[in-house]
């Protein structure tokens, strides 16, 4: 069975997923609920301290209006996403409010927001047939706004999502506004600590709200049949269920709806995770029966229960890998634990936790996306035996790890290095010219089929860490070197400056880490602004530094490292360099430097070390001017 490979046009994906949001919202209050809620609640700086909080992206604005009045001329007037509308309006109540914005527009929801559930009593039992889509209640936290509009825009987007990005979701089975307002924010933030908690290190700022596009959508349902048909659309997607006791089937509330719904939910898929809340304790023995999770809702721990279930089987824990019978074989921290695991696991776990859609599950939550879709629909039934299926998920998840080693430039953390990661940013700014052109190189490598062509040759780009420009700005500032460099006469002068002058405590911990692991040769190379400048470069115009790294002592080859970091930072001055400079439209303060620490190909043979191949390469110029020619290279 062959599989795609990933292209880049599987990462625009994530930028395609939820594609109807909520913007603009219309809260609809008298001026003292208003007040109540801005003032004593802080509601605006509230809900943008949430969304930065959980890496929800752009908080929605909120407009207010006092009346009914002012609400339908500001409707008439601006395009709105939600409505959420207050108990208390002075010209009208709140559902003929609702029913008249629906008969303005029917496709925009309507929220109905109280502080107490004493407050629903003078409306209708049954909201259902008003145009009210359902009620929240409001204690004074803002979150509870945020469960508002993303299990809003979980509904909108759901359908889509699962459809173009294969997103998960999680069904919530709640009646009472009073529980699901509480639940619900729980809910969302946990899922969204989760998830930041297991993102890679790799991704930067734009990747990781990309990244946050993808979690679980949350699904709401009021009653039986609601959750039926979410599970029935969405089984394959879903992850598992939180459900209540008591809620409406059929019309009517039963008492024993919770339970019918876990029986008919594991018909169907005997292994998707299940937590039943009540009030009672007693009904802990009905789960038990049941053979699912319990928690009481007036526990004073249910947050952390809540918690723990998710972490442990919504796949944001450790994968626990077990037998039909529950039997624990096995466990995987990370995806590297999950490739050796299934090599040996026994055949009949394999086949338990492929068939229940656990390892893409799993895969999904820590952002493995493009490889949770492929070993989605893989059945072991399409493979000859058991040993096939095992070989096959061993190689897509080889594969998914060697292409992030490739193709990601990794955010450096000494306390989570990776000496696997092919190229590492050590700190901000920018790669400079050198340190780009070999990135790109790494990314076209891995994103092209050169290994077909040449099945026998290893072709990779060396392991390189980079020191972006930011590191030079600090140093230089830090040390008060500028105008020092710019008055010093000579080049030896230059290099005793800079030497004498320390680099930041966070560098130097960085640079530790790496040497500590590193034994191979290394090259401390110059990557400049400007040194790869498509029409004036600067090529040869700063130093390198080429490092044994063979000393005995840890603290020898580190303090040789920083020496060769300073004195690419002083090439920068010399004399040569400054006079190429000034011979070009460039001047020094434009400049500004980043180093590659860079790995040296070779073998080692009697106590030396051999280069395995150094030269030029020519090419087409594709970009000549003045007298040159395409044809003469580059």
């Amino acid at each position: 069975m062959k599989v795609r490979k990933a292209t880049p046009a599987d990462k625009h994906t994530l930028q395609d997923l939820i594609l109807h949001r909520v913007h603009e919202i219309l809260l609809i209050a008298s001026s003292y609920d208003a007040f109540v809620m801005e003032e004593d609640g802080g509601l605006t700086e509230q809900v943008l301290h949430e969304y930065i909080g959980m890496s929800f992206g752009n908080a929605p604005r909120i407009w207010r209006a006092e009346t009914a009045a002012d609400a339908m001329k500001m409707l008439q007037e601006t395009q709105f996403d939600l409505v959420l509308v207050m108990m208390r309006i002075s010209d009208m109540d709140p559902i003929s409010i609702a029913t008249q914005i629906k008969k303005l527009n029917s496709s925009i929801p309507i929220i109905l927001l109280a502080f107490d559930e004493s407050e629903l009593k003078q409306l209708p039992d049954d909201l259902q047939g008003t145009a009210i889509d359902q009620v929240f209640i409001w204690s004074g936290n803002a979150n509870v706004f945020l469960a508002i509009v993303k299990q809003i825009e979980d509904k909108l987007n759901i359908e889509r999502d699962v459809n173009l990005g294969d997103v998960r979701c999680i069904i919530l089975i709640e009646d009472r506004p009073r529980y699901y307002s509480t639940i619900l924010p729980l809910i969302y933030k946990e899922i969204s600590r989760n998830i930041k908690r297991l993102m890679d290190k790799s991704l930067n700022d734009t990747e990781r709200l990309l990244h946050m596009r993808a979690r679980p959508k949350i699904l709401l349902a009021t009653t039986y049949e609601e959750a039926q048909d979410f599970f029935k659309k969405y089984q394959q997607n879903t992850i598992g269920i939180i459900s209540d006791i008591r809620f409406p089937k059929n019309g009517i509330q039963d008492p024993e709806a919770g339970q019918s719904f876990v029986r008919w939910a594991r018909s169907v898929d005997p292994s998707i995770p299940i937590l039943l809340q009540s009030r009672y304790e007693i009904n802990a023995q009905l789960a038990k029966e049941l053979h699912v999770n319990f928690v009481n809702k007036k526990s004073k721990s249910i947050l952390q229960e809540l918690r723990d279930f998710i972490t442990i089987n919504f796949g944001f824990g450790d994968f626990i890998f077990k037998t039909p019978n529950g039997e624990v074989v096995d466990h995987a921290t990370d995806i590297e634990g999950l490739k050796n695991a299934i090599q040996t696991i026994p055949e009949e776990s394999l086949e338990f936790h492929a068939s229940s859609n656990h390892f893409s599950n799993w895969l999904a939550a820590r952002g493995e996306f493009i490889l949770a879709s492929k070993i989605r629909p893989l059945n072991y039934r399409d493979f000859k035996d058991s040993n096939e299926h095992r070989k096959f998920l061993i190689q897509l998840v080889a594969e998914a790890i060697d292409l992030k080693k490739e193709t990601h430039v990794v955010e450096f953390e000494p306390e989570n290095f990776d000496p696997r990661k092919n190229f590492m940013r050590i700190c901000p700014g920018s790669l400079g010219g050198k340190a780009r052109g070999i990135a790109f190189s790494n990314s076209l490598l891995s994103e092209g089929e050169l290994e077909n062509e040449f099945p026998n040759v290893t072709i990779r780009v060396p392991q390189a860490y980079v020191i972006a420009t930011a590191e030079y700005d600090k140093f230089m500032s830090d040390n008060n070197l500028w105008e020092k460099a710019i008055k010093t006469k000579t080049n030896k002068q230059i290099d005793a400056l800079f030497q004498t002058a320390k680099l930041s405590e966070s560098i130097e911990i960085s640079l530790r880490a790496i040497i500590e692991v590193i034994k191979h040769p290394i090259a401390v190379r110059s990557s400049s602004l400007l040194e790869d400048s498509q029409y004036q470069p600067l090529s040869g115009a700063y130093a390198t530094y080429m490092l044994p790294n063979n000393a005995s002592k840890v603290n020898v080859r580190f303090h040789q490292l920083c020496s060769a970091v300073k004195r690419v930072y002083a090439s920068m001055f010399h004399k040569e360099a400054i006079g190429l400079i000034e011979s070009s439209v460039h001047s020094i303060e434009q400049e500004k430097m980043a180093i590659i620490i860079m790995e040296l190909i070779g073998q080692s043979f009697d106590n030396r070390f051999y280069p395995t191949f150094s030269g030029t390469t020519q090419s087409f110029n594709y970009y000549p001017v003045s007298y040159m020619k395409r044809n003469e290279g580059v």
